[in-house]
């Protein structure tokens, strides 16, 4: 160790050079993969916090429960079928709403308070249980705020703030299954009936999602059921987002990881002479490895704190309209896998060390 340090504070430009390449790798990183969560959540976020652990569509759906039409009654059946602890309508509409911060793009939930298909993140207030009373997650949203439904012109009130409760990157409101049929029948005064896009459901304690998913579309005619990680990975805009934020994410890690190797195998490569005449005075090649591990991880290390910093403060300054944040665990995820394959490709500076043989340090200068 006390060789590596003596090595850094001689070289301070080198290793500084280095840890500053490494922290902007790292920072972007860490400023993708917040931002990917964070579109990904405003995708998901509405099944990701949904009391259910199952979903049920009609089977012309196409896996997408804005493609579901069911009947109201379709409740009932599925809440017969063994393995249902409970089950609850779950209906979802777009429309056009007059929010505080003017007009605006609005998701509609309608659900049975209570029932399965409750919604989850609540921040503030409570949710809506009595008619045109709303829980949302729309920015700048505060209780008591009215939001008007066009063209009806049906007034909710604000009563539950959400957060990470959205779907389909839209603002998204949650009301009572009552309110949802009025304004949809006011909206459509010629519609038979209003449909339900989907059933959640509880199952029974100890009974598997995906086999009671099964028996639901088995048994419950022009049904097909869903476990939640399956309804959210079926929704649209999700798996393309993921990719394409993955990619971007796999390829400047890998990035990382190769200049990291390369620069301790150059410098390794250098030092040859000098490592060779610490092997002849006794070195062994565990204390050699050692000194190259150690700096590894200092450069790491320092690397992260950088990174991290301007992460944040980068986070703090954009303004993307969703709720972007850096958690502690996806730092230090990003950091120990950051640590833990570069000193992989810090085992090339390690083969170098291990083949010296001492007894060439006579011809060593």
């Amino acid at each position: 160790m006390r060789l590596a340090l003596l090595e850094m504070r001689r070289a301070k430009l080198r290793f500084g050079l280095l840890t500053g390449a490494v922290s902007l790798l790292i920072f972007l990183v860490l400023f993708l993969s917040a931002l990917s969560g964070a579109l990904v959540n405003s995708f998901t976020g509405a099944f990701s916090n949904l009391d259910a652990d199952v979903l049920v569509y009609s089977d012309t759906a196409r896996d997408n429960i804005q493609g579901s039409r069911l009947q109201p009654d379709t409740v009932a059946k599925v809440a017969a079928v063994p393995g249902v602890a409970a089950a609850g309508g779950l209906a979802t509409t777009t429309t056009s709403a007059q929010l505080s911060t003017g007009k605006s793009d609005l998701q509609v939930f309608g659900f049975t308070p209570g029932a399965p298909g409750t919604p989850g993140g609540l921040t503030d207030g409570r949710l809506p249980s009595a008619p045109n009373e709303t829980a949302a997650d729309i920015s700048d949203a505060a209780i008591g705020d009215t939001i008007t439904l066009l063209p009806t012109n049906i007034e909710l009130t604000v009563v539950g703030l959400l957060k990470g409760a959205q779907f389909n990157a839209a603002p998204t409101a949650y009301v009572d299954l009552a309110s949802y049929e009025a304004a949809q029948k006011a909206a459509n005064p010629n519609a038979p009936y209003v449909p339900i896009n989907a059933v959640a459901v509880n199952t029974e304690p100890g009974a598997s999602a995906s086999t009671v998913a099964t028996d639901i579309g088995s048994t419950v005619q022009g049904t097909k059921g869903y476990t939640m990680s399956s309804a959210i990975a079926n929704i649209p805009g999700v798996s393309s987002v993921s990719q394409t934020f993955g990619i971007l994410v796999g390829l400047t890690f890998i990035i990382g990881i190769v200049v990291i190797g390369f620069f301790f195998l150059i410098l390794t490569v250098q030092k040859m002479k000098v490592f060779t005449l610490l092997r002849a005075t006794g070195a062994s090649t565990w204390q050699l490895t050692k000194t190259v591990s150690f700096q590894i991880t200092a450069v790491v290390f320092l690397a992260s704190i950088v990174a991290s910093l301007l992460t944040f403060g980068a986070l703090q300054g954009v303004n993307t309209g969703l709720p972007v944040s850096l958690s502690p665990a996806l730092v230090g995820a990003v950091v120990v896998a950051v640590w833990i394959f570069s000193l992989l490709t810090g085992s090339l500076s390690v083969r170098r060390i291990r083949a010296i043989d001492p007894a060439s340090a006579a011809g060593a200068r």
